[in-house]
């Protein structure tokens, strides 16, 4: 019987009689059954006796049979479901931050509802085991995590293919201060730790809350201490022998400060770079751009300009063996795109006359930044706002401003002078954040940045060469010492630091509730999330060569994309060079052709901004996404 047949005849039949059937073929197949026990072999004509039975029998035997041989219903696969049912409830109540009383709600309704293997609570359910031991020492809580553990907790998040083969660890140290509540002086001071693999795990070693920034170093000093025994003698994971090194230290300028044990950055010796002696304009500034003293590791640790130092301290730091001035590098996301950055933004909106644009080119830029919202991909965190709302633009918006917006927005709109001092830095930027540019074109950045900051004189007076802009001049060689200046930047740290802030429920007990949380989501495997070609704009926008660029249009055949190739790119400036060194062209629609292209040629995303008249504006996006 055909199977279109077989399913209308049961749909036909009712219950009763399915029943009855199926009563008819088990009994038959119990006394062959029987037959077959008392006999060693059955005659062929016995045989042939059961297999005639009518077709609508045999439809209903070969149903019901397979309803007694379902592994579904087997004991072992049902315990098999049950436990990946508590481990996916598991993964996702971390993945989403679930609080714990909807958790426990959860589980009450499915155990009603058959899952009666299922916890009764949260805590059970994710298995915490509550391990750590909590200090108070000068008013300040702590808590301090195992190094050794922490990093071989993580390392086991990781799929066996990126750990095989490891033979040493490359890890980067951040330390900040994380304000909890806006009606509380409530702080949380943690030291976060991140293995530099792909993907990149952070991870804290320490957590400390305090009623106010630490007074002292101390809550760093067993952490650190713990890691530098972990650099002589090794880390020992799963039977491997992994040699450990730091990377750097990344923190902003006053927690650098502060645990450095030198003068701030607002001191007269706070450069942590070079020994100029800062000068008073109503703040420090740094008149001094070129012949600079650059202090070095030897003239650190022996105190060759007292003055830097803060006094009878040592820096915690200084027991591990690493560079104390290389290996803190400025982090261009705190003094280059939440300072400089937004210092030219508040200069160019609220500043002198003299620099100011007008209220009618303000409303002209926002407006163009709000315009451009449809062309940003996915892969930017935030889109643009206007600039009435600069005060409330996170570090990713002055980086997206600086690297890829602003250059777009403020032309025509921004005087000439002005836009060319600004392409200047951004174009600087361009190249310090792609190691590919980095490599070739440093030095030439570390030129633009030296004429940033002394153009910058000329044109916002003395006291535009603040800490952060004279920091500038010291960008372009830890790019170069790390590939790139996303190699050691901060941005990582601050987003896991946003993920902390939201494990956070309430005041009471909160190293309790973090460490909690921390150990739920530690739990979780490390994945690379694949690459996934989108066919919709804006998505879909790839860079081939300097001379080619595409949009995606539809699925090829063979594992290929048929694009629009878009060839004779030109470029989009020419100052202070030509533009399609760091990958912003001008594109038309004239100069295109349909082609397929393998996926894999399409690796280097970028955006496009439709012009009037078949002119687009395709701008590469260089920074680690």
């Amino acid at each position: 019987m055909s199977s279109k047949k077989r399913h209308q005849y049961s749909r036909w039949m009712t219950s009763t009689e399915r029943k009855r059937q199926y009563n008819k073929i088990w009994a038959r197949v119990s006394r062959a059954q029987k037959a077959a026990a008392n006999k060693e072999t059955i005659s062929s004509i016995e045989m042939a006796s059961i297999a005639e039975s009518d077709s609508h029998n045999q439809l209903f035997e070969e149903e019901n049979l397979c309803m007694f041989t379902d592994p579904a219903l087997s004991s072992s696969e049902s315990e098999q479901d049950t436990t990946t049912l508590r481990e996916e409830l598991s993964k996702w109540a971390c993945m989403f931050q679930v609080k714990h009383n909807a958790v426990d709600a959860l589980l009450n309704i499915l155990k009603i509802h058959g899952h009666a293997e299922l916890p009764h609570t949260a805590r059970t359910l994710f298995g915490n085991e509550n391990h750590y031991e909590l200090t108070i020492k000068d008013g300040v809580k702590s808590v301090q995590f195992s190094v050794a553990d922490q990093l071989s907790n993580h390392l086991s998040r990781y799929p066996a293919a990126v750990t095989d083969h490891l033979q040493s660890l490359d890890l980067s140290l951040n330390v900040d201060g994380l304000p909890l509540f806006k009606s509380s002086n409530l702080s949380l001071w943690p030291v976060l730790c991140s293995i530099n693999l792909s993907p990149v795990c952070v991870f804290p070693l320490c957590l400390t809350t305090a009623a106010s920034k630490p007074k002292t170093q101390d809550f760093v000093s067993d952490t650190v201490q713990e890691l530098a025994e972990l650099m002589q003698n090794g880390l020992t994971w799963e039977g491997k022998h992994l040699n450990i090194q730091l990377r750097c230290v990344t923190c902003d300028a006053p927690a650098k400060a502060m645990v450095k044990c030198v003068k701030q950055f607002s001191g007269y010796y706070g450069c942590d770079r070079c020994t100029q002696k800062g000068s008073w304009d109503g703040r420090v500034t740094y008149p001094d751009v070129d012949n600079l003293t650059l202090r070095t590791d030897q003239s650190f640790r022996e105190c060759w300009q007292p003055e830097h130092h803060q006094e009878e301290k040592i820096s915690p730091f200084s027991v591990l063996p690493i560079d104390m001035i290389k290996s803190f590098p400025i982090d261009y996301m705190h003094q280059s795109c939440l300072g400089v950055m937004k210092k030219l933004l508040l200069l160019w909106t609220r500043g002198r006359s003299e620099y100011r644009m007008s209220s009618g080119d303000v409303a002209r830029v926002s407006n163009r930044l709000v315009t451009l919202k449809k062309t940003i991909p996915d892969c930017f965190a935030r889109k643009p706002r206007g600039l009435q709302e600069v005060e409330r633009w996170k570090a990713t918006e002055f980086r997206q401003f600086a690297l890829y917006t602003g250059k777009i927005v403020l032309k025509g709109a921004l005087q000439g002078q002005l836009y060319e001092h600004f392409l200047c830095f951004s174009t600087a930027l361009c190249i310090l954040v792609s190691p590919e540019l980095t490599k070739a074109q440093g030095p030439y950045a570390s030129q633009l940045l030296q004429y940033f900051v002394e153009k910058g004189r000329e044109i916002y007076g003395e006291t535009f060469l603040v800490y952060n802009v004279h920091s500038l001049l010291h960008l372009s060689e830890d790019a170069q010492n790390f590939g790139c200046l996303d190699n050691c930047s901060a941005f990582k740290f601050e987003s896991y630091l946003h993920q902390i802030k939201n494990m956070v429920r309430s005041g009471k007990n909160v190293l309790t509730q973090v460490a909690n949380r921390l150990e739920e989501t530690s739990k979780l495997k490390l994945t690379n999330k694949e690459k996934v070609v989108s066919l919709k704009g804006p998505n879909n926008v790839f860079v081939l060569s300097p001379e080619e660029c595409c949009e995606v249009v539809s699925e090829g055949l063979e594992n290929t994309m048929l694009c629009r190739v878009f060839t004779n790119l030109q470029p989009y400036l020419m100052t202070p060079c030509d533009s399609r060194l760091y990958g912003a062209y001008v594109a038309s629609i004239r100069h295109s052709q349909m082609r397929c292209l393998d996926r894999k040629a399409l690796e280097r995303r970028a955006f496009m901004v439709e012009k009037h008249g078949g002119i687009r504006i395709v701008v590469s996006i260089l920074h680690t996404l």
